[in-house]
This record gives C-alpha cells, sequence and structure tokens, in this order.
C-alpha cells in the first residue's frame, strides 16, 4: 500500500461516511453543495454511465434523483472509502485506483464527476478525467482553490498543528503529568516552569485559530491535567500518546489538501489541458456560497463533442 492510500484509508477508516470537506452548522453536507449536484444530475437523464473519480466514501452519489436511470461507476485510492460508499449505495461499480492512473477504457462515461478529489493527483489525473469523457459527454467538479475558504482555514490549521509538534507541546505534557504524579515538589515545579511558555504559545493559536487538533490537544490536556486526581497516569500519558498519531495524521492530510488547491494558473494550465484533449466549453470559475466571502472551490466544466 502507498503512502497515499495509507494515509487516506486511516482517514475514511476514522471518518466513514462524516468525511465531508465542506460541511453546515451541523456538520452536514452544505446545502450550497447538494444544489450543485442536484443541478448536474438533473440536467441530464436517461440510461448514462456516470464515474465518480476520487470519490472518497460517495459524496456526490449523495445528491442523485431517486428516479435515476444511471450506471454508477466511483474510482478512488482508498478501499476503505469504496467500501464505505457500497455499504450506502447498491450498485455501484468500484475500481481502487489512483484518479491518475484509471484502468478504465477511453470515452466510457456520459458524465465524469469529482467533488474535492481529482486534484489531489495532480495534472494527470485531469487528463485522464478527459480521455474518460464520452463523446458528447460532460465533466463536471467541485475542486479546491487556492486562499479560498477551505483553504485558508486549512493553512491556518497546519500552522498551528506545525507548531504544536515543533515546540513539542505532547512531550512536555507527559513529563508535566509524569512530574506530577512522582509528588516531587522542586521536579514539579520545574516542569510546571518549562511547560508554561509551550502552553502559552498554544493558548495564542488558539485564540487565533479556535478550530483544529492543537486546540483538541490543548483543552484536552487542560482538563485531564486538572481533574488528574481521578486519572491513573497511564490514562492522561496513554491520551497524550494518542494524540500523537492523531497530530501526525492530521498533519498529513492537511498537507495534502494545501497542496492540493489550485491557483489560477494551474487552472490554465488545466484548460489547456483540456482542450488539447478534445474538450470543449470549458469554463472555470469561483465556487461561491451565502455567508462566506470567500470562495470555496473551483466550478470546472467542460463537455466533449459527438
Amino acid at each position: 500500500m502507498s503512502n497515499s492510500e495509507h494515509g487516506w484509508s486511516d482517514y475514511w477508516q476514522k471518518e466513514g461516511a462524516k468525511g465531508e470537506v465542506f460541511v453546515n452548522a451541523e456538520g452536514e453536507s452544505h446545502p450550497a453543495l447538494a444544489k450543485y449536484w442536484q443541478s448536474c444530475f438533473e440536467s441530464v437523464s436517461g440510461s448514462l454511465r456516470v464515474i465518480d473519480l476520487a470519490s472518497g466514501a460517495g459524496s456526490v452519489y449523495a445528491h442523485l434523483p431517486d428516479d435515476h436511470d444511471f450506471e454508477l461507476f466511483a474510482a478512488d485510492i482508498s478501499k476503505v472509502a469504496l467500501e464505505t460508499l457500497s455499504e450506502r449505495y447498491s450498485g455501484v461499480t468500484t475500481v481502487v485506483c489512483s484518479a491518475d492512473d484509471v484502468p478504465l477504457d477511453d470515452g466510457s462515461f456520459d458524465l465524469v464527476v469529482s467533488q474535492f478529489g481529482v486534484e489531489y493527483a495532480g495534472l494527470t489525473a485531469f487528463a485522464e478525467a478527459a480521455r474518460l469523457v464520452a463523446p458528447g459527454g460532460r465533466f463536471a467538479a467541485l475542486c479546491h482553490i487556492r486562499d479560498g475558504y477551505i483553504d485558508s482555514d486549512n493553512r491556518a490549521q497546519l500552522e498551528q498543528a506545525e507548531l504544536v509538534a515543533n515546540i513539542g507541546f505532547i512531550d512536555a505534557a507527559i513529563t508535566l503529568a509524569k512530574t506530577a504524579f512522582d509528588k516531587d515538589p522542586d521536579a514539579l515545579d520545574r516542569a510546571q516552569q518549562a511547560f508554561a511558555p509551550i502552553a502559552e504559545q498554544v493558548a495564542t493559536g488558539v485564540k487565533s485559530q479556535k478550530k483544529g487538533i492543537h486546540s483538541h490537544l490543548y483543552f484536552g490536556f487542560r482538563q485531564l491535567y486538572a481533574r488528574r486526581q481521578h486519572y491513573d497516569l497511564s490514562d492522561i500519558t496513554g491520551w497524550l500518546e494518542g494524540m500523537r498519531g492523531e497530530l501526525d495524521i492530521n498533519l498529513d492530510r492537511l498537507s495534502r489538501m494545501c497542496e492540493a488547491a489550485l491557483s489560477k494558473q494551474e487552472i490554465d494550465k488545466i484548460t489547456e489541458l483540456f482542450e488539447a484533449k478534445g474538450l470543449k466549453d470549458v469554463n472555470c470559475t469561483p465556487f461561491e456560497t451565502p455567508g462566506n466571502k470567500l470562495p470555496v472551490a473551483w466550478n470546472l466544466a467542460a463537455r466533449r463533442g459527438r
């Protein structure tokens, strides 16, 4: 299993069908995304072949009309994600593969879609997407946009997660907890003095970016330490070691998401690639939603002539 596949399989193993990138206040699929895909599917009809590239657990297919007559496919690098998708939606043919190397024939699909997925595999993945579009078929995707709402939030979270890792918050917290249980006043005083400036840096980060693993780690340890008389030392150190693993996973995922976000220059390259591959009416615009000053995605669409 490649590092990329392992990382995403870990993510989908934990998140399951809840692994949405952009959600509303209740943690549900954002209505703007639902409206986009509902409109996309309503604009086509008949016994069409549809593939979702880098599908994850099937966010796009959640918005299919009940009476559709589509033959559905889903491709993703994570077998775990596709297993979750199959549990949610019956009758979908799944293909475990990277979006930049899809083992399916040219022109196989009337509609090729992707939501926050195909861009992770780079420019070659867009060439694969174009290759799969049948004569008269269409491509439609929402892709991460550089410096947009999601990307800006991801970069802020990544900055704080990197800070937590680099200043050794977890190691300092473990030392403090162990010293507190040893009941040596002098050693405890030294540990508290060493931990205080580290905790202050993280607390400052929490004030500027409330959401993220750094915040969960900071408040979680603070609560455990304050109530340490109710816990065994192993409970506290075990939680911190578990959070060390979670921190590594978050750093990897946030880094991937930031790297995947497409700049205007990269969109221009994709447009040129699509046109070179025979797609027409290539159009890419920022996808904006009510309540957000920054766009949340690129809305990328194209078609192949008959």
